[in-house]
């Protein structure tokens, strides 16, 4: 018994054994899934990336605000965008979610990374695709990245399981660019 005289309130769980938390996390990858498929019909030549973001995180504002609206043991279930939609065009290696001032617009032949994420009740989901703007068939060096950075995720889905490290995996991802005559670019978050 708690010093106010109640009985204190079970621990709440929070990992995959509980069937609530899987269910937001499903439920927010199939969000992700949907708006992914819309914008990646998008990325087409002339596409403005400030407009085509812009528009993806609004379609994520709308789907994960359909969701749990209604309040659980009087608490309010926040849900939203975890990270802004990002199209990074070739060089650009990643997280560009440009103003209208500082937009790109997609040409053909560009190879364009989308991410995103949103979270469910602080459950995350996050997707990704990489896409060859226009219908042009590529066969020089970006060809060779595509197909590097393919099997180096597959490598790694294979590689990620208990017992395995970090290392094992850099290491296969090193190999692989190697295979491809390709440079894995590690993208540090750390500020100067």
């Amino acid at each position: 018994m708690s010093d106010a005289g109640h009985e204190s309130d079970p621990e709440e769980v929070t990992d995959l054994s509980s069937p609530d938390v899987t269910t937001k996390y499903r439920t927010a990858g199939d969000i992700i899934n949907k708006v992914l498929a819309k914008i990646v019909e998008k990325c087409v030549v002339d596409g403005d990336i400030a407009l085509i973001c812009e528009e993806s995180d609004k379609m994520l504002e709308e789907e994960v605000g359909k969701l749990y609206n209604k309040k659980v043991k009087d608490k309010k279930i926040e849900k939203g965008i975890a990270f802004p939609t990002c199209i990074s065009v070739n060089e650009i290696v990643g997280h560009f979610s440009p103003l209208k001032g500082e937009s790109r617009i997609l040409k053909a032949g560009d190879v364009a990374k989308l991410d995103f994420a949103i979270h469910i009740d602080g459950f995350i989901a996050a997707g990704g695709h990489t896409v060859l703007v226009g219908d042009d068939k590529i066969e020089d060096k970006r060809a060779d990245v595509t197909m590097a950075a393919w099997t180096a995720a597959e490598a790694a889905l294979r590689l990620v399981k208990v017992g395995n490290t970090n290392t094992q995996v850099t290491e296969v991802f090193a190999k692989v660019a190697d295979e491809f005559k390709c440079k894995p670019v590690q993208v540090s978050s750390r500020t100067s």
